[in-house]
C-alpha cells in the first residue's frame, strides 16, 4: 500500500488482464467478490461480517481444500473501520469466490494491527503467525507485532503475540519451515528499489512465542530487480524445503500500472536449519498488471499448485491459481 493516503474501496469491476508464465500468455480475468452473508458466531473473540468486494491481499496462507486465510494492510488507527484478517474460498461457479472478514481480540496497548503484510502458516498444525510490517514513528519503532493464531471449529483464536527485532521495517515476507524437531522463521523486507535484501531466518518457539537468534543470506535478484521494484514481496515454503518469493514492481501510484514475479530462490537445509539460497534463482512466472503480495502452495495427494493473492491498490484484490510446469 502507497503511503500517507486512504484509499476508497471502489464497487465490482471486470477487467481483462494478461499473465505471461514462463514462455506463454494466458488470459486471466478479476473480478470482485460478490456479497455475501454469513451468520454471526457466539464468540468472545471475533465476529463475522459480510464484503461487497474483496479486499486488498497483503498475505495470503493456505487453510485446507479450497480456503486460505489472508491479511490485510489497514492501517491503525487510520482505518480501524477497514478488514484485517478474512477467510476466502475458491468459486465454485463465476463470481462466486466466498469472503468472511474477522475481527480478532487485538492485544492492548497498540491494539488493532496495523500494517499486516504477511502471513506464515505453521507446517503441519492449523496454526498462523500474522506480522505487523513494522514502521518507525519519530525514529521509534512501532507496529512490530507477529500474532500466533489457531483455526479450529471454523473460528479464529488469538493465542500469543511477540514483537519482531526493531532493527527490521517493511517486512512483507514470512514464513515458517520445519527443520527436524526445530521450527525457523524466514523473512525479509522489501527493500523497494534496492538491489538486494536480506532473507532472515532465526529459530521459532511457539510456548512462549518467542524468535531465537536471527542468522542473514543476501539475495540479490537475477531478474525483476530495478528501481520500483521490490525484491521480495511475499515468502512461502513448499514440504521439500524449497523456498519460493514473489517480488513485485510498484511505480507509487495506486493506479499501476503493476508488474510481479515468482521465483524459487532456496532450500532449507533441515540438518543446519538454515537457508541456502542458490546461485541463480529460478523465474516461475511473469505477471502482468498485477501486484502479488502474498503467496501460497497448495499440496494435496502430492501436487503442488501455487496461488497468487494481489493488492492492486485503486483496483482492489484478486485471489489466482499460477499455472506451473509439470
Amino acid at each position: 500500500m502507497t503511503d500517507n493516503r486512504e484509499r476508497i474501496h471502489r464497487s465490482s469491476r471486470l477487467t481483462g488482464r494478461f499473465m505471461r508464465t514462463e514462455n506463454f500468455y494466458r488470459p486471466i480475468i478479476i473480478i470482485g467478490g460478490v456479497l455475501l452473508c454469513f451468520a454471526s458466531l457466539a464468540s468472545g473473540f471475533q465476529n463475522k461480517r459480510s464484503v461487497e468486494t474483496l479486499p486488498d491481499l497483503s498475505g495470503i496462507a493456505w487453510i485446507e481444500s479450497d480456503r486460505f486465510l489472508a491479511v490485510h494492510d489497514s492501517k491503525n488507527p487510520r482505518m480501524l473501520d477497514r478488514a484485517r484478517v478474512s477467510i476466502i474460498r475458491l468459486p465454485q461457479a463465476p463470481s462466486k469466490l466466498e469472503v468472511e472478514t474477522i475481527d480478532l481480540d487485538w492485544p492492548p496497548p497498540l491494539g488493532p494491527s496495523s500494517d499486516l503484510e504477511s502471513i506464515a502458516r505453521i507446517p503441519g498444525t492449523n496454526s498462523f503467525l500474522l506480522v505487523e510490517s513494522g514502521e518507525r514513528i519519530k525514529d521509534r519503532p512501532v507496529f512490530r507485532r507477529i500474532f500466533h493464531i489457531r483455526f479450529q471449529d471454523e473460528r479464529l483464536k488469538l493465542l500469543s503475540f511477540t514483537e519482531m527485532p526493531a532493527s527490521v521495517i517493511n517486512i512483507e515476507g514470512t514464513a515458517v519451515a520445519r527443520a527436524g524437531e526445530r521450527l525457523i522463521f524466514i523473512y525479509a523486507e522489501r527493500a523497494g528499489g534496492l538491489p538486494q535484501t536480506d532473507i532472515i531466518w532465526a529459530d521459532l518457539q511457539l510456548e512462549p512465542l518467542k524468535l531465537g537468534e536471527p542468522h542473514r543470506a543476501t539475495y540479490r535478484p537475477t531478474a525483476c530487480k530495478g528501481e520500483g521494484w521490490r525484491p521480495v514481496s511475499a515468502i512461502d515454503i513448499d514440504s521439500r524445503g524449497r523456498v519460493w518469493v514473489a517480488s513485485a514492481f510498484d511505480p507509487d501510484d495506486d493506479s499501476g500500472p503493476f508488474q510481479s514475479c515468482i521465483l524459487r530462490i532456496g532450500q532449507i537445509e533441515a540438518g543446519n536449519a538454515r537457508v541456502a539460497l542458490y546461485r541463480k534463482p529460478q523465474l516461475i512466472a511473469r505477471v502482468d498488471g498485477l501486484k502479488i503480495e502474498g503467496i501460497a502452495l497448495r499440496e494435496q495427494q502430492g501436487r503442488i499448485e501455487l496461488f497468487a493473492g494481489t493488492d492492486d491498490e485503486n483496483y482492489g484484490g484478486a485471489l489466482r491459481l499460477i499455472p506451473l510446469k509439470p
